[in-house]
């Protein structure tokens, strides 16, 4: 169960995205997404309202999706970010995206989780829009929920 709620989106990873062995911080594009032409960044800061240190061990995954078309089993991926011993909060994130594929009309969002160990320990609560319809575009402040 999640606790209060805060900012952003579901709790499961997408199939395939465990938060297995990468660099520090991996940031690469999804299985089949194209890569951003003109490196478009979304970045901000994700952060929590607990006053708790994160395990040195820690690592974040940040992943920008489409969450327009319901039918799918899971959004489409559009770029991820995994950021090993990644400190203490505000914790920095960059995602790229390539702006020429960005609809209007469809609504991608940011999920977030936080793993120590094998554990979630953190992940959005609600989605956070991006991009489009009024989204944050850039500088997002993520806030996380603690997991139960």
């Amino acid at each position: 169960m999640v606790s209060a709620v805060l900012l952003v989106v579901g709790c499961a990873a997408p199939p395939g995205h465990d938060h297995g062995p990468a660099a520090d911080h991996d940031h690469g594009n999804a299985a089949g997404a194209a890569k951003p032409v003109d490196g478009t960044a979304l970045t901000g800061t994700i952060t929590y309202r607990q006053r708790i240190a994160l395990m040195p061990d820690a690592i974040v995954k940040v992943w920008l999706q489409d969450v327009s078309r319901p039918g799918l089993p899971v959004p489409e991926i559009l770029d991820e970010q995994e950021i090993r011993r990644p400190g203490q909060v505000p914790i920095p994130f960059s995602l790229r995206y390539d702006p020429a594929t960005i609809d209007p009309t469809h609504t991608y969002t940011l999920l977030v989780r936080i793993y120590e160990g094998d554990r979630t320990r953190f992940t959005n609560a609600k989605p956070f829009p991006v991009i489009t319809q009024g989204g944050c575009a850039d500088r997002c402040e993520v806030i996380v929920d603690m997991m139960q």
